[in-house]
């Protein structure tokens, strides 16, 4: 029975030497990356960022959702870059255009109601140039209209 206490007892401090001489023969560690939501925060080119985005539908429904959890929140910039990507990813998605209508138009309100009128213009006509057969074209084009006189 002694023995057997004593062999662990023996075996703990060669173990704690091992430990501690394997220990600080490790690399240091690098501290981890962080993840970022656009490409340009990681170190790349805006031209690399602005590349043609495959078709993708599973990517393009997931920044769909997203998009539209942003909207939901009031973060209407976020949402229709979210909507962007989507489309991106899947042209022929007609709810992310349908929701980037949305976005736009509440953008577009905010705006006005700033007197950013300059801004409104932008995006209104951004979006008209992308789709220019969308349901709210030609509500687009009245709003066009009417800041332009201002």
């Amino acid at each position: 029975m002694r023995r057997r206490l004593i062999i662990p007892c023996f075996w703990i401090p060669a173990f704690l030497a091992f430990a501690g001489t394997v220990s600080s023969q490790d690399p240091p560690r690098k501290p981890p990356k962080l993840i970022r939501d656009t490409g340009v925060a990681e170190g790349k080119t805006d031209a690399e960022t602005a590349k043609k985005k495959e078709f993708n539908p599973m990517l393009a429904e997931e920044n769909l959702q997203i998009g539209n959890f942003y909207y939901k929140r009031g973060n209407y910039p976020a949402a229709l870059e979210r909507y962007r990507d989507a489309v991106e990813y899947q042209p022929n998605l007609i709810a992310a255009r349908d929701a980037m209508g949305r976005a736009v138009e509440r953008l577009g309100r905010d705006h006005e109601k700033k007197r950013e009128t300059d801004k409104a213009l932008a995006l209104y006509k951004e979006f008209l140039a992308l789709f220019p057969d969308a349901p709210k074209s030609a509500e687009f084009k009245s709003k066009i209209a009417s800041l332009e006189k201002k």
